[in-house]
């Protein structure tokens, strides 16, 4: 399966790239799927391209609650929010969505059998006006981003040529997100800026979609072990990405791929903070990263990504989600670890910031 080209394997049923169990596992991958509150703490159900949305698609990825990214690459932060208005028009028409405000929304979301949405603005749109974060807060906003690849008003992203850390309205932009109650992401930091908003924050903080720099060194997405046991002593949580070329080198790339990450981090500083959160788009990434660097949005020799893989087999799109629960099972995870894993840490960090 492996070996295929993306056009081949995207041609197998689904049930063929699941992650292979014997009936016992088989067993218990069906059970915790239903049972567990699953949580992805940064996806793109709304496309990658065209931003279009297809329910159907949702509903088969099976995903109790989708922290949905708002992109914000300018500072037109009346675009963002334009966006974002959206985004919500059509969540919160449809009877099998819900656009959930805190921790409670998500659970009542499971047990009336919907999918919640929570929602991540991306940081270039608020600028240098923390008015911004108020209204964005009213319109839904949960989490914020603090910089994304490259250097903005706040700190350093992870791509820059410096690694400054934050700079004073950095600071001043935390404590408004901390006395909001919104989540705050460093995936895309730069190393210092990381740790200063580990240390300034009151309030735990997210990586949100990211990884172990240790597995994939030239990666400069994925987080080190310093950042990575800063985040765990202050309480945060770090969210596994599924993103091709971000966790390997490996011209095969794959759900083992996120697995390892996994495995690695637990091992490094334990259960309670990890968590998914995949990143991926129903559609071709790697195409999409190809456009963007053709277009000069992203140079991804700057992030020490090359584009070698052209999928990531079991985890290639939101379909296979489930893939997850089944490969920890095939790791040897328990029950109660498995249900940390794919959302329990993330409700509880939700829990205590947000509420």
């Amino acid at each position: 399966m492996v070996t295929l080209s993306r056009e081949e394997y995207l041609k197998l049923p689904l049930k063929e790239r699941f992650v292979k169990l014997d009936s016992e596992g088989e067993a218990r991958a069906d059970r915790l799927f239903k049972e567990l509150i699953t949580v992805d703490l940064h996806t793109h159900m709304f496309g990658s391209l065209d931003f279009s949305f297809d329910y159907e698609l949702v509903r088969q990825s099976g995903i109790t609650c989708c922290f949905e990214a708002v992109p914000a690459l300018s500072e037109d932060f009346e675009e963002s929010m334009e966006l974002l208005g959206k985004y919500r028009s059509i969540v919160d028409r449809h009877p099998g969505l819900t656009t959930a405000l805190c921790v409670e929304d998500i659970r009542r979301a499971k047990r009336e059998g919907k999918q919640a949405f929570m929602y991540q603005l991306e940081p270039q749109s608020i600028g240098r006006d923390l008015k911004r974060v108020e209204i964005a807060y009213g319109l839904g906003v949960r989490m914020m981003l603090l910089t994304f690849n490259t250097k903005n008003y706040v700190g350093d992203g992870c791509a820059e040529r410096t690694d400054c850390g934050l700079s004073y309205f950095g600071i001043e932009l935390i404590e408004c997100l901390n006395d909001m109650g919104i989540l705050i992401d460093l995936s895309h930091c730069g190393v210092q800026t990381t740790l200063d908003a580990i240390r300034f924050s009151k309030d735990p903080v997210l990586i949100n979609h990211s990884g172990a720099r240790a597995l994939n060194p030239p990666c400069r997405r994925l987080k080190t072990d310093e950042e990575i046991k800063a985040l765990a002593d202050k309480g945060g949580v770090i969210g596994v990405s599924a993103v091709p070329n971000q966790l390997s080198r490996n011209r095969i790339q794959g759900i083992e791929d996120v697995l390892n990450h996994i495995d690695y981090i637990v091992k490094l500083v334990g259960i309670d903070h990890v968590a998914i959160g995949t990143d991926i788009v129903f559609g071709d990434h790697v195409a999409h990263h190809r456009a963007m660097a053709q277009a000069g949005v992203v140079d991804f020799s700057r992030t020490g990504m090359e584009l070698v893989a052209d999928y990531m087999y079991g985890i290639e799109s939101p379909l296979e989600w489930q893939n997850i629960i089944r490969g920890l099972i095939a790791r040897g995870y328990t029950d109660e670890q498995i249900a940390k894993i794919v959302g329990g840490n993330a409700l509880r960090i939700i829990e205590e910031v947000v509420g």
